[in-house]
């Protein structure tokens, strides 16, 4: 039975085996994704001279400022700044991996990708996440299985009374463990699976000697947990009579990190998307009453306190959040560690607080669908919500300075200097305390950051200053690459002060050496660095390619120009040096110092003479 299970089709075998794509496969993905064609499943473009345009999908406008470039195959939204090639924008649309992207284009596109040569210790890495996503997938219809028998009667019933009909139970694969400690252990003794390998999946525990196991779910309603590509990853379990506890998880495995899942974005990620909203709740039934009632875009947060994964998760979705919340203490704690992330991700988010004694299910099984939307649509901002509901108002001298040490301290973590400036506005007029002390007090830093921070705003004052005319030739040698040997020959990326457009400068020299030609969108996949990134595409995007009749002129200044700026600089870092020899009275130093300042200046009247 075990081959039935493990060596099963290698199509299977090739999705599962995430990376490992040969270049030329990745590239012929490239060349035959149409960058309109794709970004057109997910928002409607309108073409408007050389480029199409439309309604960002990664935040909300009502202007059109998302540009998408098919000459280029580039894209790039003048308002939020996202940007990217056709990979990754699917992507940050449905957090894939690269290697995921690719292959789903490459599955649209009718390109087979052949599973490439692996070393030992990768081929034991995926071979182990191939079986537990197949132990998980073979738990899940053992489960399923369970319910629709005569032994889930108790668990069907427990579904009807809370309105959990048929189609939900189908669309969300939920199941039932049956009483007993060892039914699954026994399932899988008998598939003559390794148990080893179904307790490293989290579904039996070892009771410590290797060799004997009993089962961690039992007696329990079971809700199977996805993956953005709907992979079982991990399960959930809640009692239906008495018992301790009430919810219980799978523990993380190598296919299941907590912190970065949530239970039914894979079900509900394009209604997100479509109404540009996430509603976040807190557990898997109320999760399935909201889904029930009509309110499909939800997820939930698996009963653990958000985390930055997740947010970063929902925001590839949707900016747009509602959060619903308890209203007791610990419902006040959430808000504050919320808003704290989604501040951190530039998102907006709001509070939904139910009436006391009345959680989400409770609260749509007795009022519907519409009413909780209602509420929704009626919802504060989270940021109102803070300074209204847990900084509170003035109150003695004391309390209104725990409530300025807080603020303070929340403030400092806001780095958007507008959300700053507007949070402290708002604060100083809650509390009644000079908006200006109040600024101060936010802008201080401890004394072991300043001079970290001086030195840091100097080197990238510095950078400013030139990159944008390294950008220049960057974008030169993009498009017109014939001019790359000049470069070469010049020595030119010697000159560069940002190393990130040096190594990037050098990217394009070595494909060029090879025979290739680096488009915009190679250079997409190619750069780490999301700043730079984001530079170049808004560079490319911007720029019309170039007249051929001032494209020599251009490029020759701009060499001139980098070149220019890296003598003056040599030379005033010379003269610093001779200054200081004459004053300390070295006169052999300072005399060859002088002679390599002469030297310099002679090559760079050469270079100007050009």
């Amino acid at each position: 039975m075990i081959l039935r299970y493990f060596n099963f089709d290698q199509k299977k075998r090739i999705i599962i085996l995430k990376g490992h794509i040969p270049e030329e496969k990745i590239e012929e993905v490239k060349a035959r994704a149409n960058i309109v064609d794709v970004v057109s499943e997910y928002v409607t473009l309108k073409k408007t001279g050389r480029n199409f345009v439309g309604l960002c999908p990664f935040h909300r406008e009502k202007t059109p400022s998302f540009t998408v470039n098919p000459e280029k195959q580039i894209f790039r939204c003048f308002g939020c700044g996202e940007s990217g090639n056709t990979i990754s924008f699917l992507m940050k649309m449905n957090n894939m991996s690269f290697p995921e992207a690719v292959r789903h284009l490459a599955g649209k596109l009718g390109i087979t990708i052949p599973i490439r040569d692996m070393s030992g210790q990768e081929k034991k890495v995926a071979s182990e996440r191939e079986k537990l996503g197949r132990i998980n997938q073979m738990a899940a219809e053992y489960f399923s299985g369970n319910l629709s028998s005569n032994m889930g009667k108790a668990a069907r019933d427990y579904l009807k009374e809370r309105g959990i009909d048929d189609f939900i139970v189908k669309k969300f694969r939920l199941g039932y463990s049956r009483e007993g400690w060892r039914n699954l252990k026994d399932f899988f003794d008998g598939e003559k699976i390794p148990l080893e390998l179904v307790e490293k999946a989290g579904l039996i525990i070892s009771k410590g000697n290797g060799k004997s196991y009993y089962d961690r779910f039992r007696n329990r309603l079971i809700f199977p947990i996805m993956d953005l590509n709907g992979s079982i990853v991990a399960f959930g379990g809640r009692v239906i009579d008495k018992g301790e506890p009430k919810y219980l998880n799978s523990p993380e495995s190598p296919v299941y990190i907590k912190g970065k899942t949530l239970y039914g974005l894979y079900q509900t990620k394009m209604e997100i998307s479509k109404k540009n909203d996430a509603i976040i709740v807190e557990g898997y039934l109320d999760f399935l009453s909201l889904w029930g009632a009509g309110v499909t875009n939800v997820v939930a947060t698996l009963g653990t306190a958000l985390t930055k994964d997740q947010v970063e998760l929902i925001r590839r979705f949707s900016r747009n959040v509602a959060v619903i919340f308890d209203p007791d203490e610990a419902g006040r704690h959430a808000v504050e560690r919320s808003l704290q992330l989604f501040l951190e991700k530039e998102m907006r988010a709001r509070v939904v607080i139910l009436p006391e004694d009345c959680d989400p299910d409770d609260y749509v099984r007795r009022f519907g669908g519409e009413a909780l939307e209602d509420i929704i649509s009626h919802s504060p901002s989270m940021i109102d919500y803070y300074i209204e509901k847990i900084i509170g108002g003035k109150g003695t001298l004391e309390e209104t300075l725990d409530s300025v040490k807080d603020s303070v301290s929340f403030i400092r973590n806001i780095s958007n200097l507008v959300q700053r400036n507007l949070f402290i506005k708002r604060v100083s007029e809650k509390l009644g305390v000079d908006q200006e002390v109040l600024k101060t007090e936010v802008n201080k830093k401890p004394a072991r950051y300043k001079n970290l921070t001086a030195k840091v705003e100097s080197h990238r004052k510095e950078v400013r200053k030139v990159d944008m005319v390294e950008l220049n030739l960057i974008s030169i040698m993009i498009q017109y690459p014939e001019k790359i040997p000049v470069v070469v020959r010049e020595n030119t990326l010697d000159f560069f002060y940002s190393p990130e457009l040096k190594k990037l400068g050098e990217i394009l020299v070595e494909a060029f050496k090879r025979g290739k030609v680096k488009s915009v969108s190679d250079l997409v996949d190619d750069l780490e660095d999301d700043v730079l990134k984001d530079k170049i595409l808004k560079s490319m995007m911007e720029q019309p390619p170039l007249d051929a009749t001032i494209i020599d002129k251009s490029f020759l200044d701009t060499i001139i120009r980098i070149r220019g700026k890296w003598y003056k600089n040599k030379r005033e870092i010379i003269q610093r040096e001779i200054t200081k020899a004459q004053g300390a009275g070295n006169t052999e130093l300072s005399e060859k110092l002088v002679i390599e300042k002469d030297k310099l200046l002679k090559e760079e009247m050469i270079l100007m003479n050009l």
